[in-house]
């Protein structure tokens, strides 16, 4: 198992070099600590990563009680039935190494902003690293919520292995107001943009033929997907054709949401600075336009789409939706179709794009209000360096939660599958490095070289690492907010007419400051750009 590991973190080194990204030379072993901890000691006095330990080690002997470090992690069906068990086996690992134990809060993303806003504003329960994006990174800083990582050096004395994978330029990227306030995961950094995805039974049943391209991908156009709605929807009239969310253009274009907010956006990021109000623009039009067609004209929708939260891969793997969209990258298929419990089609209805946001779209932050921030720090850097707890965490316990092949893989045990399975939670993108732990049957076993080429070759925005600072504006981002979510989600869903809906959203958002607030955003970014 030790040997298989180091190998996966060689790969991993590799990938992440081509990023820039200077790595470790080796995977440490289950004694290791980290690199920090196997500096030589000068005049026998520890180094401060050593200190730390030895400090929780000296505590630990007069209470006899290890210091505990929450991660508030998010699933799309809520908390396994492993998770204590895989906990304990991190915890195995965790004692030994940092004299301390992880709790996993792991919560449905549905609830999750809820619970953990709560949670932080509160501070009536310990939650230490949480996901800002979940929450609104911008959201969680303006807040509150969000530790300085750089504050007294603590990451770089702390998370020296995070440093060392996660480049100053991505590290650079997730600053939010010139303050370290996040931390991407090892993943994808660009998107294929549009993926529709809908139930290969399905596509059987009406007999549509289609050829997967190298990438495991259809391409298509959005008037083949609308034929294949009818056909589905006339074949299946007991089930909801589309599982529609509000990421039409957040994973189903390339419309780049610079400030990770809607209230300015560059429409051809690629070519073009200019901050624009999507919502008088033409791809906004004919989005809403479409969905309008399709909830109300031709029944593709349910009619509680607006309340109904459960996530949409979860609506899939109930059996009642027959498709739905997100982005698509190396190894989607073998991701979604575990999610939705059912082998799933990619249609690609977009391009590849690296977006402002690309970094910092999915980000872990450090609780403002942690009991023990050095514990916490050093927490995560083992997640990001140890082979055997990323691998917990990924995919669980060898023998229980999935075994071997003889080709490398990893799979399901004999009597287990997507749907009774303990710990099959599919967030590998949203963890803080999956690329240390085995690759699953269906994708390549250099998935993440695969995923570097595609990082590397994918159209890059303009505004790419550009982070809005909204401190001034947050009263205007709360009003603007507001109005979003009273008309957007009626738009996209297709329950208001485009004309007559999108008319009074634009009054209303202009109402509440979205000139000014694009404007800002504007000079912002010129000024960024003449930085650059």
């Amino acid at each position: 198992m030790r040997k298989n590991l180091k190998k996966l973190f060689a790969l991993l080194l590799a990938f992440a070099m081509v990023f820039s990204i200077a790595a470790c030379t080796k995977s440490p072993a289950k004694d290791d600590t980290t690199q920090a901890a196997q500096e030589s000691k000068e005049g026998g006095e520890l180094s401060a990563y050593d200190q730390a330990i030895a400090d929780r080690r000296a505590e630990y002997e007069k209470t006899g009680k290890y210091q505990k470090v929450v991660y508030a992690m998010y699933t799309w069906i809520g908390k396994p039935a492993g998770t204590e068990r895989i906990q304990e086996a991190m915890n195995v690992i965790l004692r030994e190494k940092l004299c301390l134990e992880v709790e996993l809060m792991v919560l449905d993303f549905a609830s999750y902003r809820q619970n953990i806003q709560l949670n932080l504003t509160n501070n009536d329960e310990q939650v230490d690293w949480f996901g800002g994006n979940a929450l609104g990174y911008t959201a969680s800083v303006n807040n509150g919520f969000c530790y300085d990582m750089e504050q007294d050096n603590l990451i770089q004395t702390y998370g020296p292995g995070i440093c060392e994978l996660v480049s100053e330029e991505y590290r650079n990227a997730c600053k939010y107001n010139g303050k370290l306030t996040g931390i991407p995961p090892m993943k994808d950094i660009a998107i294929n943009c549009g993926a529709m995805m809908i139930g290969k039974e399905y596509l059987d049943a009406i007999g549509y033929e289609y050829k997967e391209n190298e990438n495991q991908e259809v391409p298509t156009t959005w008037d083949e997907i609308e034929k294949i709605f009818t056909q589905l929807h006339e074949k299946f009239p007991d089930k909801y054709v589309f599982a529609v969310g509000g990421n039409q253009f957040g994973q189903g274009s390339i419309v780049d949401n610079i400030g990770n907010d809607w209230f300015g956006v560059l429409l051809d990021p690629t070519k073009d600075k200019t901050v624009v109000n999507l919502f008088e623009s033409e791809e906004w039009m004919t989005m809403v336009k479409r969905m309008y067609d399709w909830n109300q004209n031709k029944g593709f929708m349910s009619a509680d789409a607006l309340t109904d939260t459960t996530s949409l891969s979860a609506k899939c793997k109930s059996g009642q939706y027959m498709a739905m969209m997100s982005q698509s990258k190396p190894g989607y298929k073998s991701q979604i179709s575990g999610e939705c419990g059912r082998e799933m089609i990619v249609f690609i209805l977009g391009q590849p794009i690296v977006k402002s946001s690309g970094v910092s779209n999915v980000i872990t932050c450090l609780n403002q209000a942690s009991p023990d921030k050095i514990a916490a720090m050093q927490f995560m850097n083992e997640m990001y360096t140890d082979a055997e707890l990323s691998t917990l965490l990924v995919w669980g316990q060898e023998g229980t939660d999935y075994v071997k092949t003889d080709d490398g893989h990893i799979t399901f045990p004999d009597g287990v599958d997507a749907q009774n399975a303990e710990w099959y939670h599919t967030m590998n993108w949203s963890l803080p490095n999956q690329y240390l732990a085995p690759v699953w049957v269906g994708d390549p076993l250099d998935l993440g070289a695969k995923t570097m080429e595609f990082n590397n070759s994918a159209p890059k925005s303009l505004a790419m690492g550009f982070t809005f600072d909204n401190t001034e504006y947050t009263a205007e981002y709360a009003a603007l907010q507001n109005v979003y979510d009273q008309y957007a989600n009626q738009l996209l869903y297709g329950f208001l007419d485009p004309e007559t809906g999108t008319k009074e959203f634009n009054d209303a958002l202009k109402a509440a400051g979205l000139d000014k607030y694009i404007a800002e955003k504007q000079r912002q970014l010129d000024a960024w750009f003449a930085a650059q």
